[in-house]
C-alpha cells in the first residue's frame, strides 16, 4: 500500500518503521532539518525495551506529493495539526487518520471535510509510544511491536476501514484496537495522565521523589476526573474503565504499576522527559481540561486541585524548562465545550492496558 505520514517525531518514527516493516511504500513529509537527516542517514531507532536498533529508508518529501495514497497519517501535537489541515484535505487519499491528542478534533474533522474536494473518511488514533529524539536518531519506548487505539470521533469504523488498516500493518505484530468513540477515549486518557503531569512538575520532573501516598493521590485525582467526564455526558472509553477505581484489588495492582514505573527509567521516558520538553503543550492541555470543569463547576475535585496547586506556576515552569515561552489560552465558550487530550506517556498507558487485558 502507498502510505503518507505527516510528522516523524518519536511517535511518528515508530509508526513509519512499522509501516515500512509491513512492506508498504511509505513517504514521510518532513519540512525541517530532521527531513535532511532522514534523507542522508535513514530513520534510525533504538528500541529501548527490545534492546535493538533498526534503520528504515522511507521516501522523504518537503511538501504534499500529488500522488495517490491509500492512507494519510498525521502524527503531531494537536496544536500543530491545525497547520496542516488544508494539506490533509487536499491530499489525494480517501482515508485521513489524525494520530495524537487533539482538543479540537471535532472542529478539525469538520474543516478537513469542508475543504476537501473529494469524500474522505477521517479517523482518530492514539499510539502508545514514548521516548526522545536526538539529532540523528530516536530512542523509543514501546511494548511489543507497538499498538494503536483507533476509531471515529463518535462512531465505530466500517468493515472496509478496518480491513484497510489491517492490511496496512500486515504481519508486523502491531496491535490495532478499534474504538467506537475516540472523543470519550481521549478524554479518559487525559483524565488519567494529567495528575502525572502535575506530580512530575511538583518534583522537578523527577518522579523518583514521589511517595506511595503521592501515587494514591494521583489515582484519586484521576477518579475525580472520570466522574467529571461522566457528569458532562461524555462516554467512558474503553467501556468499564471507571471500574478500575472501584475494585480494590485492581486499584492496588494499578497503583503498584505506577509506583514501580515512577522509580525507574520508564518513568522518565514515559512521562517526565515529555513534561520537560513540551511545557507549552502541557499548559495548553491543562487549560483545556480546566475549561471543561467550567461546564460543571459543582463537580468538586479536591485531590485534583491539591496536586495541581502543589506544582509551580506555569510561568515558573516555562522559565525552568523552556526559557519563558508561553501560550495564550482561549477562554471562549467554544473552548469550554472541548477537552484536552494529552500527548504523553505511551508507556504508562500501555502498562495500564496490559494489566487490564491480563485480568480479562
Amino acid at each position: 500500500m502507498k502510505i503518507l505520514v505527516y510528522g516523524c517525531g518519536v511517535i511518528g518514527s515508530l509508526l513509519v518503521h512499522t509501516l515500512c516493516k509491513a512492506g508498504n511504500d511509505v513517504t514521510v513529509v518532513s519540512k525541517g532539518v530532521w527531513g535532511d537527516v532522514l534523507r542522508e542517514n535513514g530513520l534510525r531507532i533504538h528500541h529501548q525495551l527490545q534492546r535493538k536498533d533498526t534503520v528504515d529508508y522511507p521516501a522523504v518529501a518537503k511538501d504534499l506529493p500529488d500522488a495517490y495514497f491509500d492512507i494519510v497519517f498525521s502524527v503531531m501535537q494537536g496544536c500543530q495539526q491545525r497547520n496542516v489541515l488544508h494539506e490533509l484535505a487536499k491530499a489525494n487519499a480517501s482515508v485521513v487518520i489524525m494520530v495524537g491528542n487533539n482538543p479540537e478534533a471535532a472542529d478539525m474533522e469538520r474543516e478537513i471535510l469542508t475543504l476537501s474536494d473529494s469524500p474522505k473518511s477521517v479517523l482518530f488514533g492514539f499510539q502508545g509510544t514514548a521516548g526522545v529524539r536526538s539529532t540523528d536518531s530516536v530512542n523509543c519506548l514501546h511494548v511489543g511491536s507497538g499498538s494503536m487505539t483507533i476509531g471515529g470521533l463518535h462512531r465505530a469504523m466500517s468493515a472496509s476501514e478496518q480491513q484497510t488498516l489491517l492490511e496496512a500493518f500486515g504481519d508486523s505484530g502491531y496491535k490495532l484496537t478499534f474504538e467506537d468513540d475516540m472523543e470519550g477515549w481521549l478524554y479518559c486518557h487525559a483524565a488519567f495522565i494529567l495528575p502525572i503531569v502535575y506530580l512530575s512538575y511538583h518534583y522537578g520532573c523527577d518522579l523518583r521523589k514521589a511517595s506511595g501516598n503521592d501515587i494514591s493521590a494521583m489515582m484519586k485525582a484521576a477518579e475525580e476526573a472520570y466522574d467529571l467526564i461522566a457528569a458532562c455526558g461524555i462516554e467512558i472509553r474503553p467501556k468499564g474503565d471507571a471500574d478500575y477505581f472501584t475494585s480494590k484489588p485492581k486499584l492496588a495492582a494499578l497503583k503498584a504499576i505506577m509506583y514501580i514505573m515512577s522509580k525507574t527509567k520508564l518513568g522518565e521516558l514515559a512521562a517526565t522527559d515529555h513534561c520537560r520538553n513540551a511545557v507549552t503543550e502541557m499548559e495548553w492541555l491543562d487549560s483545556a481540561f480546566e475549561a471543561l470543569r467550567q461546564v460543571h463547576p459543582e463537580q468538586t475535585m479536591p485531590e485534583w486541585d491539591k496536586l495541581r496547586n502543589a506544582m509551580p506556576s506555569w510561568d515558573e515552569i516555562h522559565k525552568t524548562y523552556d526559557h519563558g515561552t508561553k501560550i495564550t489560552v482561549d477562554p471562549s465558550a467554544r473552548c469550554r465545550k472541548i477537552a484536552a487530550v494529552l500527548a504523553l506517556a505511551g508507556g504508562i498507558i500501555t502498562a495500564f492496558c496490559i494489566y487490564k487485558k491480563r485480568k480479562k
